[in-house]
C-alpha cells in the first residue's frame, strides 16, 4: 500500500524514479508534477494504435546476404566479360582465316568422297568481285582430284559483260584441264550473263518458275545535260582537236546522232560475241535462228526448252543426279562449295563498311546544297556518270 503523500502535494508518479539526475552545481532536479487527472479517470491509459491508411502497403523486408549477393554479381559479370571476350576472339579468328582464299564445304548427299560432285553458286548481280569469287573458289575444287562432275548453280540477272565472259572463260578452262562435265541448274532467274554464263554447261536445267534467256548488251547512261542548262552550269572539258570523240560519253553534253551511232557500234561488237557464245554453247539444240532467240526478251522455262535455251526443267536436286550420270557415278558425293565469311561478313557487311569501320572516307563526299552539307557516295556517282556495258536483265 502506497504512503500518502504530504499535504498539498498530490500523488506520486512512479515514472519519477526515472527523472534526470540533478542540475550541475549539486542541486537536484526536481520532477514536474504532473498534470491533475480528470476524475474518475484511471491511473494509466493503454497506448492508442493507430491504423494504416487505406491502400498503404509497408515496404518490403530487406534481404539479408548483402556480402555473398555483391560477391555473385561480380561473378556473373566477370563471366559475361570473358565470355564476350572470347566470343568476339573467335569471331576475329574465323573473320581472318575466312578471307575468301578458301571455300566451306556443306555436304548436301553423303556418298563415297571419291564420287564428289562440286556445287558452285554464282548468285546477284554479277561484278568484278564476283568474278574474282568465283575464280578463288575454282582453284580449290582443282586441287582436289576426287571432283568428277560441276554443278553451277545460277541464280542472277547478269551484270558487267567483262565479269560475265571470264566466269564463262574459267568454266571452260577448267573443263578442259579437269576433264569433268558441267551442269548449269537455274533459280528464279538466270537471264542475260546469267545465261551468257550457262553456255559454258555441257547441260542446263531450269526450274518450272525460272527466267531465262534475255540475250543483249545496254551501255547505262544518263545524261544531265538538260538539267544543267536550267542551273546556268556548262560542262568546259577540253579534249585535243583531233580526239573529237574522246569525251562523247560525257553525261553533261547533249546527245547527238553522230554520238548515238558511236556508242551504238560499241555495242554491237559485244552482242554479236554475246550471240556467238550462245551459239557455241547451245550447238544444234536451238530450235530457231540465233537473231530470233537473241531480240533481247526473258523466257520462261517452258518457251526456252521449245527454243533450245535449256535441256530440261526440273530443280536442283535433278540437276545432281543427272551429273553423276554423266560422269558415270553411282555413289555421288554432293558437296556445296562457297567462300568463307570473312571478319567484315560476320560482322554485317562488305568492303565497304570495311572501309568506313577503318576511318577510309575517300568513298563519300561532300556537297553543300543550300548551305545544307550533303554526304554522296562516290561509287553511286561513278556508276550515273561513267558508261558501261551491261547484261543484265532490268523487267524491261
Amino acid at each position: 500500500m502506497m504512503p500518502e503523500p504530504p499535504p498539498g502535494q498530490g500523488p506520486i508518479d512512479p515514472r519519477g524514479a526515472f527523472a534526470p539526475p540533478g542540475m550541475p552545481g549539486g542541486q537536484p532536479q526536481r520532477p514536474s508534477a504532473p498534470p491533475p487527472m480528470p476524475p474518475n479517470m484511471p491511473p494509466t491509459m493503454p497506448p492508442v494504435m493507430m491504423m494504416p491508411p487505406p491502400g498503404y502497403y509497408p515496404p518490403p523486408p530487406r534481404r539479408g546476404g548483402g556480402f555473398a549477393r555483391g560477391i555473385f554479381v561480380a561473378l556473373a559479370t566477370t563471366i559475361f566479360g570473358a565470355s564476350l571476350l572470347l566470343n568476339f576472339y573467335l569471331l576475329a579468328a574465323v573473320g581472318l582465316a575466312g578471307d575468301g582464299s578458301t571455300a566451306s564445304e556443306t555436304v548436301l548427299v553423303k556418298g563415297e568422297p571419291t564420287e564428289t560432285i562440286a556445287v558452285v553458286p554464282l548468285k546477284g548481280v554479277i561484278t568484278s568481285e564476283s568474278s574474282e569469287r568465283f575464280d578463288k573458289l575454282i582453284r580449290q575444287l582443282e586441287q582436289n582430284n576426287s571432283i568428277k562432275a560441276l554443278v553451277i548453280e545460277l541464280d542472277t540477272p547478269g551484270g558487267e559483260v567483262t565479269a560475265s565472259d571470264e566466269i564463262y572463260r574459267r568454266i571452260l578452262r577448267y573443263k578442259k584441264e579437269k576433264g569433268v562435265k558441267v551442269v548449269a541448274t537455274m533459280g528464279s532467274m538466270a537471264t542475260s550473263g546469267g545465261y551468257y554464263v550457262a553456255c559454258a554447261a555441257d547441260y542446263v536445267f531450269a526450274q518450272p518458275t525460272t527466267l531465262t534467256g534475255n540475250i543483249g548488251v545496254v551501255m547505262q547512261r544518263f545524261n544531265f545535260s538538260e538539267l544543267m542548262g536550267k542551273w546556268g552550269i556548262a560542262d568546259t572539258s577540253v579534249t585535243p582537236a583531233g580526239s573529237k570523240f574522246k569525251n562523247v560519253e560525257s553525261p553533261f553534253r547533249p546527245e547527238t546522232p553522230e554520238t548515238k551511232a558511236y556508242l551504238s557500234g560499241l555495242i554491237d561488237n559485244t552482242y554479236d560475241q554475246f550471240k556467238d557464245i550462245v551459239k557455241k554453247g547451245r550447238g544444234s539444240s536451238l530450235k530457231a535462228t540465233i537473231d530470233q532467240v537473241a531480240d533481247g526478251r526473258a523466257y520462261t522455262a517452258d518457251d526456252a526448252l521449245k527454243l533450245g535455251l535449256i535441256d530440261q526443267i526440273g530443280y536442283a536436286d535433278e540437276s545432281y543426279a543427272k551429273a553423276a550420270a554423266m560422269a558415270g557415278l553411282s555413289k555421288q558425293n554432293v558437296v556445296r562449295y562457297h567462300r568463307a565469311p570473312n571478319l567484315m561478313d560476320l560482322l554485317g557487311g562488305g568492303d565497304n563498311s570495311a572501309k568506313n569501320l577503318l576511318g577510309d572516307r575517300s568513298a563519300t563526299s561532300s556537297l553543300n546544297v543550300g548551305g545544307m552539307n550533303v554526304k554522296i557516295d562516290r561509287s553511286i556517282l561513278d556508276e550515273l556518270t561513267t558508261p558501261r556495258l551491261m547484261s543484265i536483265y532490268r523487267g524491261e
